[in-house]
């Protein structure tokens, strides 16, 4: 492919989750990422992209880059659905990011700014929403359910037909039964195992998974 007809494409973030994402965007021969900005221009060590500016001026930017898309490369569910926000006023869209080593079924849907990064599994009928995270070595299984700006962490596994509400965090190897809902904010921690529906806005911990507080 010819680099006239790849799209060019802005990372919006340059933290580490950044640097994991590029090599993931890379993979699509379709893309071709000029450059990266983040909230004070700054970036981690040797990103691999340019640093054009900063988050708070995206259409100018878009625009003098020739920019036709872009993705938001941040970790933090709120600040990564905050920074789309942003980027909607350019009126560009957000493209997908799947790792070459991840593994996604035919009939999953990933909707715009999601992505699958290495190891990644997202299994037969699962719809992945948008700006959700399925992170290193994180498993979906069959008929899931995975709202907006939600971040699946690095091991984690969820079991068929899980629903996972809008920017909620399901913590580092943490497991989730069949059939369970988490509930919209809410924190599952590292190596929980979950048994019973969450409710939006609390963080559960243990295993079985217990409500220990507020995620506000």
């Amino acid at each position: 492919m010819t680099e006239s007809n790849q799209a060019s494409l802005l990372l919006i973030g340059a933290g580490g989750h950044a640097r994991v994402c590029l090599e993931a965007l890379l993979d699509d021969p379709a893309v071709r990422v000029v450059g990266a900005v983040s909230r004070d221009g700054n970036a981690v060590p040797d990103l691999g992209v340019p640093m054009v500016g900063t988050d708070a001026d995206l259409s100018a930017i878009a625009q003098r880059h020739h920019v036709s898309a872009g993705f938001i490369a941040i970790g933090d569910n709120a600040a990564r659905a905050g920074a789309a926000a942003r980027w909607a006023a350019t009126g560009l869209p957000l493209v997908v990011a799947v790792s070459r080593f991840a593994m996604v079924s035919h009939s999953a849907v990933l909707e715009l700014g999601s992505a699958v990064l290495p190891g990644g599994t997202v299994n037969a009928a699962t719809r992945i929403g948008i700006g959700a995270i399925i992170n290193t070595n994180a498993s979906v299984d069959h008929d899931c359910e995975i709202g907006r700006f939600v971040h699946i962490a690095p091991g984690a596994a969820l079991g068929g037909g899980v629903v996972v509400g809008d920017g909620a965090f399901i913590g580092l190897g943490s497991r989730v039964l069949p059939g369970i809902t988490v509930g919209a904010g809410a924190v599952v921690g590292a190596g929980a195992v979950v048994v019973r529906d969450v409710p939006a806005g609390v963080v559960v911990t243990g295993c079985p998974a217990r409500i220990v507080g507020s995620a506000t």
